[in-house]
């Protein structure tokens, strides 16, 4: 499958990262054929509660953290990359940055650690501690893992949905549904604001034109993130599918009436999100099939085939025990 990318940045650097890009692994086990989707697709993630559960493995392939079975990409150059408000923050992307130990380096701007600290002030309410005295990503990551601590998947999840919503005015969902129904114009403006808007939280993004969407038109309305910074920083599979992918899944979809679906790939940390395509049911969703991340400080059967992160609700779709 192949992806039409609008690549940003100046033409040296697009053109060398265009034909990495190209080159990327497709970690999907479950190719979408007829539809037009980005190169860098998704890793199906973990299943689980609060405790390790194995999953049944059929003819599909279970990824886990430690999985080879593709063949090895070529190294993917450095670059550096200006992004968010402005351009005013910067990403220093080193060699063969697609590896997963590899780590982008940023410098966040005075409106990026501003938008930090508000949502820092947000959590921290939210989940009855103080907020943080230094405005960092570091700090900010730490809460995060405050909010998971004691609660369950629901729980993490909740907490970020009700963030999002204290956001709104009263009445703010209906004026969102009737400014922004579902069509080409909706669906490309999201994508662009999304862009900027949460440039801080998960580093430099590009928007690309799929098929991916329920109209079934080539539209600009996929984001890809090239390096999420949320799950490099915090290596949790849990983090990301419960308090990100879960809660805003929800937000757009349920309470904005926009479709939105997040694919997020746990083997090279990119992620993809697709404005206008409706989601599966979160419990049938293959970003529960994946384990733990050797980076995680709280990680359990790490490499461990077929057990996912203890910190993900059960799955429930094909090949799930029980199904």
């Amino acid at each position: 499958m192949t992806s039409v990318s609008t690549l940003p940045g100046p033409a040296a650097i697009r053109g060398t990262r265009g034909a990495c890009v190209a080159r990327r692994r497709d970690w999907t086990t479950r190719p979408n054929f007829g539809v037009l989707a980005s190169a860098s697709k998704s890793t199906p993630g973990g299943s689980g509660n609060l405790q390790s559960s194995r999953i049944k493995t059929n003819s599909r392939t279970r990824a886990t953290s430690s999985s080879t079975a593709s063949p090895p990409e070529p190294p993917r150059p450095g670059f550096s990359e200006k992004y968010s408000f402005l351009n005013l923050a910067s990403a220093e992307f080193p060699e063969d940055w697609g590896e997963p130990g590899a780590k982008v380096r940023y410098e966040d701007s005075p409106l990026d650690l501003a938008l930090m600290a508000w949502f820092s002030r947000k959590i921290a309410m939210a989940i009855k501690v103080p907020p943080p005295k230094n405005i960092s990503y570091d700090e900010f990551i730490a809460l995060c893992f405050l909010q998971m601590r004691g609660r369950d998947y629901q729980g993490q999840r909740d907490i970020t949905f009700d963030i999002m919503t204290s956001l709104m005015p009263p009445g703010g969902d209906k004026v969102f549904r009737k400014l922004f129904p579902v069509n080409k114009f909706s669906l490309e403006l999201n994508a662009v604001i999304t862009k900027v808007v949460f440039a801080w939280m998960v580093g430099p993004m590009e928007v690309r034109a799929t098929l991916d969407n329920d109209l079934g038109e080539l539209l600009e309305s996929q984001v890809h993130i090239k390096k999420c910074r949320w799950l490099q920083e915090s290596g949790c599979s849990a983090m990301c599918v419960n308090m990100c992918k879960s809660a805003t899944q929800d937000f757009f979809t349920d309470q904005f009436g926009l479709p939105l679906t997040i694919k997020p790939n746990f083997a090279d940390k990119s992620c993809d999100f697709y404005f206008g395509k409706t989601p599966p049911p979160i419990e049938n969703d293959d970003a529960l099939l994946f384990g733990c991340n050797s980076l995680c400080k709280t990680g359990q059967d790490v490499g461990v085939e077929s057990v996912a992160c203890h910190k993900l609700r059960p799955y429930e779709g094909a090949g799930a025990e029980g199904a």
